[in-house]
């Protein structure tokens, strides 16, 4: 069965969100995993993107986006023209669902505490149920405290 992890972060900001994104990506490639990162635009992709090869002082998660294209486990995109359909999960880093996102067989959304991040993490949780995914919550705010 299809799957949506959604990930409750404590943090309001950009900066925490791209922290935790960096660590899951970590453990999802860990797992031979083959991910494709959804953004906004193309300008957010290449930041991101360009971010994510100098993620730690010890280490780099390899990505390619359609302008820079590599064998990489990670891929990145901005819309359905750079939704690749060989991957198996789907991390949504963008406001929407992307289109092509019922095709994955896993996909997670990071959610983070910020007001207006909860209510459309609420409309793309009835979307996936919709859809037949299984849901599952990671209430990350607990396991900080």
């Amino acid at each position: 069965m299809k799957q949506a992890d959604f990930y409750i972060l404590p943090c309001t900001d950009d900066d925490g969100k791209f922290q935790f994104l960096g660590k899951l990506l970590s453990k999802i490639v860990a797992g031979n995993h083959q991910v494709h990162l959804s953004c906004d635009d193309k300008f957010s992709a290449n930041k991101i993107g360009d971010a994510l090869w100098q993620f730690s002082n010890t280490s780099f998660l390899a990505n390619s986006t359609p302008d820079q294209p590599l064998i990489a486990a990670i891929t990145i995109g901005w819309d359905k023209t750079h939704n690749p359909k060989h991957l198996d999960v789907l991390v949504n880093y963008s406001q929407a669902i992307p289109p092509g996102a019922a095709d994955f067989e896993r996909v997670v959304e990071l959610v983070t505490s910020e007001p207006e991040s909860l209510p459309r993490s609420r409309e793309r949780y009835k979307t996936y149920k919709e859809q037949g995914f299984s849901i599952k919550n990671n209430d990350m705010r607990q396991k900080q405290a």
